[in-house]
């Protein structure tokens, strides 16, 4: 990569945590027992102390910003004219437009509620995130399947690259609704849960200038597309690039977060696509499944990782992944520690 980009700042909302270190709490003791539900969603207190003026904003738009007000805090002061959003999302507003055309369907195209309909574009939550927090830099709203976190974060790391935002906020989201759970073919048994992520990035001189913490330094990305029959070869060399990218070879890895998710194949792509990437060194790297404790979350699951591992890391390297399910791929390549 041309310029060091660092994390500043980290900010995460599930069911059962709020905060990194809640989360890497709960991670770091394993399954705590059976969910209370096979989909679980994120307590309604989590936002509660959110401005009265918001109450128009869906759940979508209300969870991005608890974990974006939460990044931002954890960063500390920065020039908002020049700080942008890159926000992903597996099923977006989804279930907000199930809301919408519902009273529509059931009582005619007047009962259309106005309220409901400014929150059916998915992008309705970038804006809110900016508007509440004043951010006018580059905005960009991906859609992407389950790698969308994560190429909302390579899409950040572009735009610092090239001098368009000196920071970048991004965001994951997605939540749940009957009617998505409905349409979704899930392994019998899998766990689903809501979630938000947000990281906060800046180029590494700006961030030491300043004395802001550095959670980790992103070292490379990779991005990559191919056939529905072949993603264990996409993943494979979406993590070639990244570590291309980040000038490191696979023994230099300490640790791989890992997309699989109790999906058979999902976890077979993985798999696969770890040892074709890595060599031999795929057998001795440990490998962790954060899916395994936090249940499946979409968009979220590779933004999740990146708080892990960054949690998890001292001074060495470790890759996360995530595959969208349409074809795409994704890898990143962290370095924990300041490495001034």
């Amino acid at each position: 990569m041309s310029r060091r980009i660092v994390i500043s700042g980290l900010g995460a909302v599930c069911p059962r945590a709020t905060g990194p270190a809640a989360l890497w709490e709960r991670f770091s003791q394993g399954d705590a027992g059976p969910p209370s539900s096979l989909a679980e969603r994120i307590p309604d207190a989590a936002f509660a102390k959110q401005s009265a003026q918001l109450r128009h904003m869906d759940r979508l738009g209300r969870i991005a910003l608890t974990a974006t007000t939460l990044s931002i805090e954890d960063a500390g002061p920065g020039n908002p004219l020049q700080t942008g959003i890159a926000f992903g999302s597996s099923y977006g507003c989804l279930p907000t437009n199930a809301e919408y055309l519902e009273a529509i369907l059931e009582r005619g195209g007047r009962y259309g509620n106005p309220v409901v309909f400014q929150n059916t574009v998915t992008n309705a939550a970038t804006g809110y995130i900016s508007m509440v927090h004043d951010l006018r830099g580059p905005t960009a709203t991906l859609c992407s399947g389950h790698a969308a976190g994560l190429e909302a974060l390579r899409f950040g790391c572009q735009q610092i690259e090239e001098g368009q935002a000196e920071r970048m906020v991004v965001v994951g989201a997605d939540t749940l609704s009957p009617m998505l759970l409905a349409g979704i073919a899930l392994p019998e048994g899998m766990r689903v849960s809501e979630a938000a992520c947000a990281l906060v990035l800046e180029e590494h001189t700006r961030a030491l200038t300043r004395g802001a913490h550095r959670h980790a330094e992103v070292l490379g990305t990779g991005h990559r597309g191919g056939s529905l029959t072949n993603q264990a070869h996409t993943l494979a060399r979406a993590v070639r690039d990244a570590m291309h990218l980040a000038r490191i070879e696979p023994e230099q890895l300490g640790a791989v977060f890992s997309c699989a998710s109790g999906r058979g194949d999902f976890n077979g792509w993985e798999q696969r696509g770890l040892h074709e990437a890595l060599g031999a060194h795929a057998a001795k790297v440990p490998v962790s499944c954060p899916k395994d404790v936090l249940g499946e979350t979409f968009s979220t699951a590779g933004m999740l990782a990146v708080v892990l591992a960054t949690r998890a890391l001292d001074k060495g390297c470790a890759l996360v992944t995530a595959l969208g399910g349409e074809g795409s791929a994704l890898a990143v390549v962290l370095r924990g520690g300041a490495h001034d």
